[in-house]
């Protein structure tokens, strides 16, 4: 006899799916697109009223991480990633690709447009049949003989079951896992803190020109002694980006200049293959020292020490099939809380947002070419990082990455990491929680160590190319599980490898042909129904 668990006492069985993917975000796409494509009834179960998650209405517009930041930066996200990429520029929903129809540059650089990502998203789920359900909270996971047998959720219609042969939990906090009995961690091993979460706003009514005019001419000696003197005390200098001083990540130097940017920008090419990052913005940040001495900006919300954020903005939104300059992405980048934890993280909303509206202010006040600009809106939903990662099969670690190991089980690449040579496996037990079966994760709760996630910025293992990559194995190998009547964690792994290549997914690289003939010539222990 099936039993919920004790959260749910009494609910109605709605309905009986092949696979259950729950979360509709960048994980959640490519596993339902996926599962569908692979034979399987396919039901995803989206929280918000949108697809896409943190790529539209968490407005992390740049389809991050699909090239790997190594030596040739080699594409890694390829199969059901790339043609998402690939139809969205042909309707003008982002940059042009390269002549290979591949996204230019390494990591930050395609801008997306949110609205165009969600409606095309949605095309192809009607073209592949895949049900959808919006507005609906999935929160309890029924389980019978340590098996997970389907969904609980709740939405406008009341509470209700739906069964299913396989769950995917692409929910970005391993909900349904954990409440199946996963086990799990949350944040560094050091101290359980857990990178921030921000709540980003897009800008409008900017005058890019009269911007540039301003931050060309260099701050004084003295304005640089003093920010010198100041940027520890006051921004916890060293724990985060060097933006505060420069405008940019300090492993990447911005060489372009500014009579180069005013070009571009009346062209309509700056920002079109990397981020926007200005060369020199330390002006603004001079200027936000003198807020916040006058007592009109709190202290950094979860900081473990008493520092202050400080402002930070994108010049340039990618709207409709071009650029447009009088608009930014910026508000609050990060703050720390649990972001498992409804009250922590309705606390956290409430300070971000005093703080979106103390950062416009202050460009309006103190910022040439701010004068008219506004708030056009902020993120529906709240962009987050992190906060639980299952304990899986295998705890995929940094120095697996630096070593760039390879794993019978690969799943796919990454390829993101400041210290790395080359491509590292994924291998496909990371999505494989313990003590739990026919359940897989997908996303940023994945069997990994905190360095892997992006602590330090030294790996980002959780930006949209990974999450996209992680999906498509993650749905194909639910669809394979359900129609061969087999758990997930006893599929034939090379069943599953020789399906991805056969998708299109990259799982090997160029000096790799071996394990790539391999798997491509393998016969199948059984065959698919």
């Amino acid at each position: 006899m099936i039993k919920i668990s004790d959260l749910t006492t009494k609910l109605d069985v709605w309905d009986k799916k092949d696979v259950v993917v729950v979360g509709g975000g960048t994980a959640g796409v490519a596993a339902a697109l996926a599962a569908r494509r692979n034979g399987a009834d396919t039901l995803i179960i989206e929280r918000e009223s949108c697809l896409g998650g943190m790529m539209t209405n968490g407005f992390v517009i740049w389809l991050n991480n699909m090239r790997g930041e190594t030596p040739g930066n080699p594409l890694l996200t390829r199969g059901i990633g790339l043609e998402i990429f690939r139809r969205l520029a042909e309707v003008g929903g982002t940059q042009p690709p390269d002549e290979k129809g591949e996204p230019i540059g390494t990591a930050m650089t395609h801008q997306m447009d949110p609205v165009i990502l969600a409606q095309l998203l949605e095309e192809m789920m009607e073209e592949g049949n895949v049900e959808v359900l919006y507005n609906t909270i999935a929160f309890d996971a029924v389980v019978e003989d340590n098996a997970v047998k389907g969904v609980a959720f709740a939405n406008k219609a009341g509470a209700h079951v739906v069964l299913a042969d396989v769950v995917v939990d692409c929910s970005g906090d391993a909900d349904i896992a954990v409440a199946a009995g996963a086990p799990y961690v949350f944040g560094r091993k050091k101290d359980g803190r857990t990178y921030g979460g921000g709540l980003w706003a897009m800008l409008g009514g900017i005058d890019p020109f009269k911007l540039i005019e301003f931050l060309k001419t260099p701050p004084s000696e003295e304005e640089l002694a003093s920010l010198e003197k100041e940027r520890t005390r006051l921004f916890g200098y060293g724990a985060h980006f060097n933006w505060e001083t420069t405008g940019h990540h300090p492993e990447r130097p911005i060489k372009r200049t500014w009579e180069e940017v005013e070009k571009r920008i009346k062209e309509g090419t700056f920002g079109v293959v990397e981020p926007t990052w200005l060369p020199d913005t330390r002006k603004i940040l001079i200027e936000w020292m003198k807020y916040v001495k006058e007592g009109r900006v709190p202290p950094w919300y979860g900081s473990p020490k008493l520092i202050y954020p400080f402002p930070w903005f994108s010049l340039g939104l990618w709207r409709h099939g071009k650029m447009r300059y009088d608009q930014a992405l910026g508000g609050l980048f990060e703050c720390w809380f649990n972001q498992a934890d409804p009250v922590e993280t309705s606390k956290a909303i409430f300070w971000m947002r005093k703080m979106n509206k103390i950062f416009i202010d202050f460009l309006r006040e103190r910022i040439p070419g701010f004068e008219n600009a506004y708030i056009i809106i902020e993120a529906p939903t709240l962009p987050t990082r992190e906060s639980r990662r299952i304990i899986g099969e295998y705890i995929l670690t940094e120095q697996d990455a630096i070593e760039a190991k390879r794993f019978p089980d690969v799943i796919g690449k990454s390829g993101s990491g400041f210290i790395i040579k080359r491509p590292f496996d994924i291998p496909y037990r990371v999505l494989l929680p313990k003590n739990i079966d026919n359940i897989i994760v997908a996303g940023r709760c994945v069997s990994v160590d905190d360095a892997i996630l992006g602590h330090g910025f030294r790996f980002v293992f959780r930006c949209e190319g990974v999450c996209l990559v992680l999906g498509e194995a993650a749905g194909t190998a639910a669809a394979l599980s359900s129609r061969l009547g087999v758990s997930p964690k006893k599929l034939d792994v090379k069943l599953l490898q020789k399906t991805l290549l056969e998708q299109g997914a990259l799982l090997f690289l160029e000096d790799e042909k071996e394990r790539e003939e391999e798997v491509r010539s393998y016969t199948p222990l059984y065959q698919i129904p």
